[in-house]
């Protein structure tokens, strides 16, 4: 495996992609997979590479829609090592970071564990997070319609700490992916439907009862 330090390009802009290695995630799954692949990366699967960076055994995921030729996001993943701890991959991971993208705009901690935010441009940021699972996670967002657990509660956090060279927007606003369904009234329709039919047959019992009224008052007579 190629070591891929020091292979970006200049940091991203705010007017442009976001970019992996500089090259823009505006490329297509299968042309970012090629690119990659001349430039060290081992491809394992359709949507998946691996490769070393700062030393450490990564994975790389894509992820894009069936119905577009650009991806959405791309996310890189430390392998989990016996010996070695989450704080000292993300330590590593910072230095590169720093290096290639300057200084995170948000660094902090969610939920116990450490994360850093780089802001690109609306629906364009940089997200990375030490996990659970004892790994380092990069996500690098052109749109939020793939997303990871902690993505809104790190928009959160940034949403409460503005920073002076990013325009301030809610963690609502910031998120793409939130449900845009209209509630609907399928129970209300339902129960209305109930209602009618045990009105009718209340009415039909109603009816019944009349009828044998009426012919019990013709035979006594």
């Amino acid at each position: 495996m190629v070591c891929l330090l020091g292979m970006l390009s200049l940091p991203v802009s705010a007017d442009d992609h976001t970019e992996f290695l500089g090259l823009p995630l505006s490329l297509s799954p299968l042309e970012m997979i090629e690119e990659l692949s001349n430039r060290g990366m081992q491809q394992e699967d359709s949507s998946s590479l691996s490769g070393r960076i700062s030393g450490l055994n990564v994975w790389l995921n894509l992820y894009s829609d069936n119905d577009t030729t650009s991806l959405n996001s791309l996310m890189l993943s430390t392998r989990y090592q016996q010996g070695r701890t989450p704080r000292d991959d993300y330590k590593k991971m910072m230095k590169w970071m720093r290096h290639h993208y300057g200084a995170p705009h948000w660094e902090s901690t969610i939920r116990g564990h450490a994360f850093a935010r780089w802001y690109v441009g609306y629906d364009r940021d940089i997200v990375m997070i030490a996990t659970a699972k004892s790994t380092v996670d990069i996500w690098f967002y052109d749109n939020h319609s793939k997303r990871n657990i902690d993505y809104y509660g790190i928009l959160k956090y940034c949403e409460r700490n503005p920073s002076d060279e990013v325009p301030y927007y809610t963690a609502r606003e910031c998120v793409t992916w939130r449900s845009k369904s209209v509630p609907t009234t399928a129970r209300k329709t339902v129960a209305l439907k109930g209602k009618a039919k045990k009105k009718g047959r209340v009415v039909k019992a109603s009816k019944s009862r009349h009828r044998a009224k009426a012919k019990s008052k013709r035979r006594r007579r």
